[in-house]
């Protein structure tokens, strides 16, 4: 019998439970700065947010951080608050007005559980409470550099815009050019403000800064890419391999403290769901 491939299993899971280390954290703080009452809104944030998510994203801006040199304690209030934007942006997604699904990671969706306007008002209020963490946790000239990464990287310039693209070429044939800017927008701006506001948390030079925007702009398309092809909307995952190497090649200026970024990359590409 062949165990290779059992092997290389296990490889992936060893390095899942290693960048999955500073899950707890997060955990935590997403419960202290939610709402804890229990109306229908508080609930429907609640549900959204504990729903199963790897919190792939606000690890990212953990390790950025601590790769220079920076501090989970500094890293940790946007980290929780990219988090929270995530979250939003898969709900308003699900609603009928926009991908129309009943399932988010095998649970019902927010709008099937809490109802349309409770979810529209639910992802508007993780929106809005990502924005509060930031500028009630950071120091106000590094909070506003904060926030004006993420508001650009979820808005006309990134998330937002990719999402009304999407919905423009929706049932129609892309060419490759507009499936790839879908992909930046929709996704991959967001990876690469996540690693840029945890090299911005770290007080890192500019240059530490630009390499980790780059590196998380190659891992978001590859981690789409990725997506696409469990999905079965990807005949293979080559491009998501090269897309992982060239992201992986912009850590160079780290050295050996970049160890855990790649585990991150290299557990992305080789995720099953």
């Amino acid at each position: 019998m062949n165990s290779a491939p059992l092997k290389r299993r296990r490889r992936v899971r060893k390095r899942g439970l290693k960048i999955f280390s500073r899950y707890a954290e997060i955990e935590k703080a997403l419960k202290r700065h939610l709402p804890k009452g229990d109306d229908a809104l508080s609930r429907a944030m609640r549900y959204s947010v504990f729903s199963g998510g790897k919190r792939i994203r606000p690890i990212l801006t953990i390790e950025s951080a601590l790769v220079c040199r920076g501090s989970l304690k500094d890293a940790l209030p946007a980290a929780a608050a990219i988090e929270l934007v995530h979250t939003y942006s898969l709900i308003h997604d699900d609603l009928p007005a926009m991908d129309n699904d009943d399932l988010r990671r095998g649970k019902s969706t927010c709008h099937k559980v809490f109802g349309e306007a409770n979810a529209i008002l639910a992802g508007d209020a993780l929106l809005t409470l990502a924005f509060n963490i930031i500028a009630k946790n950071t120091k106000p000239a590094l909070g506003i550099k904060i926030i004006e990464e993420l508001s650009r990287a979820i808005g006309v310039e990134g998330m937002v815009a990719g999402q009304a693209l999407d919905l423009e070429f929706r049932g129609k044939a892309k060419k490759k050019m507009i499936a790839e800017k879908i992909n930046i927008l929709k996704t991959a701006e967001l990876f690469s403000a996540a690693a840029k506001i945890g090299a911005l948390a770290a007080g890192a030079p500019t240059g530490e800064i630009k390499a980790l925007g780059r590196f998380g702009l190659d891992l978001g398309l590859s981690f789409q890419v990725v997506d696409d092809f469990i999905d079965g909307e990807s005949a293979d995952n080559i491009e998501a391999r090269r897309l992982a190497e060239t992201a992986n090649k912009e850590l160079a200026i780290f050295g050996g403290r970049a160890r855990k970024l790649k585990d991150i990359s290299d557990y992305l590409l080789k995720r099953k769901k």
